[in-house]
């Protein structure tokens, strides 16, 4: 009989420490995983930074209007909003802006990746001639979050430009 209860306590403390294990792995595995999330947000936000400094023509602009003065009504959910570049000249950037609102920032990518940019009219045939001042003060506050370029006219698996 007394050996009944050493084996019972031997298996209790046993799995005890096997979920000690078990919850230690998982919560390295999700350590491990934040920080290639956070890895791979700065080399984004490094990228942006050299794109901005710079441009050439179809570089895409991920633009949050909340942030920018009055273009956007404070009540309008759909706040995201894509911008590309047409022109460099010496002293000004020229962009047209997509013709979709997104509420999210994931919304804009997965529109990419739908292939909404090569859609003839997604963006606006009327230019806006940017400052590159202007355009770096856009950046540091925050209203162009993201800029991506193209390789081989393609961002995201699908086509920027309509063929």
């Amino acid at each position: 009989m007394p050996h009944d209860f050493e084996s019972k306590d031997r298996k209790a403390k046993l799995s005890i420490s096997l979920n000690k294990l078990v919850l230690l792995t998982c919560l390295l595995v999700v350590v491990y995983f934040g920080y290639e999330k956070y890895a791979s947000h700065q080399a984004e936000q490094a990228e942006t930074s050299v794109l901005i400094l710079a441009p050439k023509v179809n570089d895409i602009y991920f633009l949050d209007l909340r942030l920018d003065d009055g273009k956007l009504e404070r009540e309008n959910k759909n706040k995201y909003k894509l911008a590309k570049v047409v022109r460099v000249t010496d002293e000004n950037l020229v962009i047209v802006y997509g013709r979709v609102f997104y509420q999210w920032q994931n919304a804009v990518v997965t529109s990419i990746q739908y292939g909404d940019l090569s859609n003839h009219d997604y963006f606006k045939l009327i230019p806006d001639y940017i400052p590159f001042s202007k355009i770096k003060e856009m950046k540091s506050n925050g209203t162009i979050y993201l800029v991506k370029r193209p390789i081989r006219n393609k961002l995201y698996g699908n086509l920027v430009n309509p063929e």
